[in-house]
């Protein structure tokens, strides 16, 4: 019996919206359209955490979503996806007054994949980079980075955590190739169905965290030409 083909990232998405107008769970459901996007917005509110996401959709392509969700008791964790080619993620962590963490995610569109527990979208099966910032003195550091990250076999290659420092790497996994170099920024060369560099920065100052919480928060109005952060940068051959 042949395999049954993956669902696009469209598909995995008309799902979850059409559950969460079915009111099989505690969701709240509006649709409008605006600047040339069909916004979709889903609240799911199960008394234990607040899921809050607006997916924007352009000629039956997803084009963007954004969410904001309880992270800890008193934080939140809001991002921005941008779909292309890649599936392109920008959050913040934030509270009363302060932010409290930045991540950078980048992963191949057709890796996405639903939700287990069908709380999502979507959820990233693979991914190229992940990179994790926190508060170190008056910069916010990279303080965690793997490549070549598969969510479904566990695996990746870490290069910056608690104890591990990695300054040159070689990956291989699943189809694709991986090459960086770890000093003042992060560069991940990527070699597979295409060749991607990505630049990502290994510190971030006040300003630039102030400037990346303004660019995710500009899409909760459903703006298609808010700006995303510079301090990214991601080149494709």
């Amino acid at each position: 019996m042949a395999a049954k083909p993956k669902p696009t990232l469209e598909e995995i998405v008309d799902e979850y919206v059409q559950r969460a107008r079915s009111k099989l769970r505690p969701t709240e459901y509006d649709r409008q359209q605006k600047n040339g996007l069909t916004l979709h917005h889903v609240i799911e509110n199960d008394e234990f955490r607040i899921l809050d996401h607006i997916i924007a959709v352009k000629d039956r392509r997803v084009e963007w979503v954004w969410r904001s969700q309880d992270f800890w008791p008193t934080d939140q964790l809001t991002d921005i996806t941008i779909a292309g080619v890649d599936l392109r993620n920008y959050g913040v962590i934030h509270g009363h007054n302060r932010i409290s963490g930045v991540k950078f995610t980048i992963g191949p569109r057709h890796y996405a994949g639903p939700d287990p527990d069908a709380c999502l979208p979507y959820v990233n099966d693979y991914l190229h980079l992940e990179a994790h910032y926190r508060w170190d003195d008056d910069e916010m550091k990279l303080q965690r980075a793997r490549i070549g990250v598969d969510f479904i076999t566990k695996d990746g290659l870490t290069l910056r955590a608690r104890s591990v420092e990695v300054e040159l790497a070689r990956f291989w996994n699943l189809e694709f190739r991986y090459r960086s170099s770890l000093g003042s920024r992060l560069l991940v060369d990527v070699d597979g169905d295409d060749q991607i560099r990505i630049d990502v920065p290994t510190a971030l100052n006040r300003d630039e965290v102030r400037e990346i919480y303004q660019n995710v928060m500009a899409y909760r109005e459903g703006n298609p030409d808010a700006a995303l952060p510079s301090q990214f940068a991601v080149e494709r051959e």
